[in-house]
């Protein structure tokens, strides 16, 4: 019986017997292990860092315009009032009123004073009343009117009343200077009369001129306020008459001129300015003919005044308007 032999296997050789292990450590120290592939995020970092950073671009810089010179700002304008014209001017009330002032004292004590005392002879208590409300908001007699209240003890300053009032209520009330002012424009037109109708023509052309609350005023209100425009021009002694009003012969006498002047001299940077100032316009005094009366002035040795175009060259016989009553006025 045949029986099957088994072939014997060949041994394998040593390199291919050797266990995978080896096979690998051999492998690792024959040939050195490649580095690890970089990524792109790694590479690039790595390659940004590397090189050096180029310096930031200089912000573009524009040549700067030369700095324009500062405006002056135009005043604001202040609203119009009716109340003041529709109240008058007061004039014989406010001398009595301010040749009892204190100086001294406040405000509210004077006014406390005159309403206990009625020293200014109001036929009614109503009508007393009105009148210090009236001067309270009008008057600031220890600040900007203070030069009045001292003329009203002077006997220079009670014979020239009219015109230093004149001067403190237009700075005072703007409707006041403004109306003033529009009734010289009328006489250098050569105007001869002024009616009510013109006056409140005139005020119902200021809502376009900065000045919308005149539209707001009744119809009563603005005839009361044209009205009362024309009345204290009578009052002042610019016009004359009751219905039609009629231009006077105005003059500002040398006494109040001066005053004037120096209130003009304290509210002006420039004494050109001063001269040139619109409100001589109130007492019908163009430049022109307020510098021919500088020019008489000037003769007769009261001041001393040159001009040579825009240089002014005048000496007062006081430094402010309070110096001239106080030391000049008698």
């Amino acid at each position: 019986m045949a029986t099957a032999t088994k072939a014997k296997r060949k041994p394998a050789p040593a390199s291919a017997s050797a266990p995978a292990a080896e096979k690998k450590a051999a492998a690792k120290s024959a040939t050195p292990k490649p580095g690890r592939k970089a990524s792109a995020k790694t590479t690039a970092k790595a390659k940004a860092e590397s090189q050096p950073k180029p310096a930031a671009p200089k912000a573009k810089t524009t040549p700067r315009a030369p700095k324009a010179k500062a405006q002056t700002k135009a005043p604001a304008i202040t609203p119009y009032c009716s109340f003041g014209l529709i109240k008058g001017a007061l004039v014989s009330e406010t001398l009595q009123v301010f040749q009892g002032w204190d100086l001294e004292a406040s405000k509210r004590t004077n006014l406390d004073r005159v309403r206990s005392s009625n020293s200014i002879g109001a036929p009614t208590q109503a009508w007393l009343k009105q009148v210090c409300t009236t001067f309270s908001r009008r008057f600031e007699p220890s600040g900007r009117d203070r030069s009045l209240a001292l003329a009203a003890r002077t006997a220079t300053g009670r014979q020239h009343w009219r015109p230093l009032l004149l001067w403190h209520m237009g700075n005072s009330e703007g409707l006041l200077g403004d109306g003033l002012a529009w009734t010289w424009e009328m006489f250098s037109a050569g105007g001869d009369l002024l009616q009510t109708d013109q006056a409140l023509a005139w005020l119902d052309g200021t809502a376009s001129q900065g000045h919308p609350e005149v539209e707001e005023w009744g119809e009563s209100t603005r005839k009361r306020v044209a009205g009362g425009l024309l009345k204290a021009g009578v009052d002042f002694g610019l016009l004359q008459g009751r219905v039609k009003r009629r231009f006077t012969a105005y003059y500002l006498a040398d006494e109040p001129l001066l005053y004037v002047l120096l209130q003009a001299l304290a509210s002006n940077r420039t004494t050109a300015a001063a001269l040139a100032d619109p409100r001589w316009l109130w007492f019908r005094l163009p430049e022109a003919e307020l510098e021919h009366r500088l020019l008489l002035l000037h003769q007769a040795k009261v001041i001393s005044y040159y001009r040579a175009g825009s240089v002014v060259d005048l000496k007062l016989p006081a430094s402010s308007a309070e110096a001239l009553v106080q030391e000049v006025w008698s």
